[in-house]
């Protein structure tokens, strides 16, 4: 996600498998399997004995990224309108949480 979202720029390295695993408390081969998963869709790049580094972004990941964020919009609006939620009271429950104020609710 940081990668799509531009917080990884193309060159920097990713952390280790390991120091991966450990940090996030799951198996080495887990993180494995995701880094060569992402090497064969083109989003990173492996040196052997150096690391793995972020590449450029492959064509035609912009659209599956707006592809995901519909599906994730609809899912959205799927669920707060089947608990009630109206038009104008999903788009405040959206924009609040862009504003972030959605967290300081919820930590009082």
């Amino acid at each position: 996600m940081r990668i799509v979202s531009g917080r990884l720029e193309p060159g920097e390295k990713l952390p280790s498998i390991r120091e991966l695993a450990a940090s996030l408390k799951i198996n080495p081969n887990t993180v494995a399997r995701a880094y060569r998963q992402l090497e064969e869709e083109g989003v990173v790049r492996a040196r052997r004995g150096l690391g793995v580094y972020v590449s450029e972004l492959p064509e035609g990941l912009e659209g599956k990224r707006r592809d995901s964020l519909q599906r994730l919009a609809s899912d959205y609006v799927s669920r707060a309108a089947g608990i009630g939620a109206d038009s104008e009271t999903i788009l405040n429950a959206v924009s609040m949480e862009l504003r972030g104020g959605a967290d300081d609710d919820r930590n009082q």
